[in-house]
């Protein structure tokens, strides 16, 4: 009787642990880590019936649409989250909110032109993020700025044009940074960008060429040679002169002044007058 009763006793400690959906292959690692296999099985969502301490999730290469509020309820305690290679294109707010111990979370080569990015706030512990080969337009300047962790970003192969000033700032673990083959509109607002470069001791990865696609005289020039006088206001002085001989100005008389400028983007103007008086 007492066997029995200890292999029951040993099963209904095991059984939780090894919960597993039918699509997986789950298994204990060395480390004691619980690893969830569902890679490759044409799975259309995240599957139900996962262990709660499952630390290991791969859903890699399936056909995964769309990531909802509470796919990943099941899996608190997971560390590494592989999404790479499925067709997502729609994530919820909230979908990633519940994953406190991420460390490493991998959505590459997937359909997303929209993120959730306030869900990174909660992932303070994160240190591995792929977004590459996305379609990602735009990002918030601060949309990384509690990811104090953050050894290695990958957002090449997407659909950025621009990226806001301090988009990398208050990343002090950032060692790696991925932003090859994106077309970047080389104006103005991205010059920081080349700064930043220089003074930076991060790697950025040369496994594309980061390049300009506009304006038309920088096109095909790389984001790092832009030149720096391209962004230098330049410094005009204007001399009124009139047409009429000794002709006085009065107080309260208009004067329109004309000023025909070109740039991208638009530059803005800003009049400085100073009088015979020196007043301005």
């Amino acid at each position: 009787m007492r066997p029995l009763l200890c292999f029951l006793g040993l099963a209904a400690f095991l059984g939780p642990c090894l919960a597993c959906p039918s699509a997986c292959s789950c298994s204990t690692k060395k480390n004691g880590r619980l690893l969830a296999e569902c890679a490759y099985k044409d799975l259309q969502e995240v599957p139900k019936g996962l262990s709660s301490n499952v630390t290991i999730l791969t859903l890699s290469a399936n056909r995964i649409g769309w990531l909802g509020k509470g796919s990943f309820s099941e899996v608190p305690e997971v560390q590494s989250l592989w999404l790479g290679y499925n067709q997502i294109g729609v994530v919820e707010q909230g979908a990633f909110i519940s994953l406190v111990h991420l460390k490493n979370l991998d959505l590459s080569h997937n359909k997303i032109a929209d993120f959730p990015w306030q869900d990174l706030q909660n992932l303070s512990g994160l240190q591995i993020l792929k977004m590459n080969n996305n379609r990602l337009a735009g990002l918030p300047r601060d949309a990384f700025h509690s990811l104090k962790e953050l050894r290695s970003l990958w957002l090449n192969d997407n659909e950025l044009t621009t990226l806001a000033e301090g988009t990398f700032d208050n990343l002090p673990s950032l060692s790696q940074l991925q932003i090859f083959n994106n077309p970047f509109n080389c104006t103005c607002k991205v010059f920081w960008l080349k700064k930043w470069t220089e003074n930076t001791s991060v790697s950025i990865t040369k496994g594309g060429s980061t390049l300009c696609v506009a304006p038309g005289r920088l096109k095909g020039r790389a984001v790092m040679d832009i030149p720096d006088q391209h962004c230098v206001a330049p410094s005009v002085q204007l001399t009124y002169l009139s047409n009429l001989d000794n002709s006085v100005v009065q107080d309260g008389l208009t004067l329109t002044l004309h000023c025909s400028v070109a740039g991208s983007p638009p530059p803005e103007i800003r009049w400085k007058i100073q009088t015979p008086g020196r007043r301005v």
